[in-house]
């Protein structure tokens, strides 16, 4: 990958998540699955992340540089800086959009289906082999969406029920 596609990847990666490790999913995808980093390397990098002082997010420099060096470590730390330094002038300027109720809503369903996949990324990291998925696994997915879209009752009253059906159904 060049250091154009590297920065796009990293950047969308950072764009699309909500802090911490919930870019994870995005950058495994993007880079174990072409092969420029391996599953242990991203352990390594989380590993890293979380030794070093400062925000759980800054594993992706590390990351970059296992998967190019130095200027991997650069180019990563580029993208993940940039996304907030533009969301800070824009989130000024639309501030009053950003306080309705439905804005609100989209950001608690965002940031449960991204706890899903980081969930998701964390057990074929432990499992390389894979672990099957039934249908109801994304039944429960959908259902958590819409009522975290919906934003009437809180979320952890659903990811509680979502653990008692994946408990009976799997068994």
């Amino acid at each position: 990958m060049d250091a154009l596609g590297l920065f796009v990847t990293f950047l969308r990666a950072s764009a699309l998540s909500v802090g911490g490790q919930s870019s994870l999913p995005a950058l495994r995808q993007e880079l174990v699955v072409p092969g420029l980093v391996s599953d242990g390397s991203i352990i390594d990098a989380l590993t890293i992340g979380r030794l070093g002082t400062g925000p759980t997010g800054l594993y992706i420099v590390s990351l970059g540089y296992f998967a190019a060096g130095w200027l991997g470590a650069a180019i990563s730390l580029a993208a993940v800086m940039l996304p907030p330094l533009v969301m800070v002038p824009a989130a000024a300027a639309l501030r009053r959009g950003l306080l309705s109720r439905w804005f609100a809503g989209g950001v608690r369903g965002l940031t449960i289906g991204t706890s899903g996949l980081v969930v998701a990324t964390t057990i074929l990291l432990m499992f390389p082999g894979g672990v099957p998925y039934a249908w109801w696994q994304f039944a429960l997915v959908a259902i958590g969406t819409v009522v975290g879209i919906e934003g009437r009752r809180h979320p952890a009253i659903f990811i509680g029920l979502g653990a008692l059906v994946g408990l009976a159904l799997a068994g």
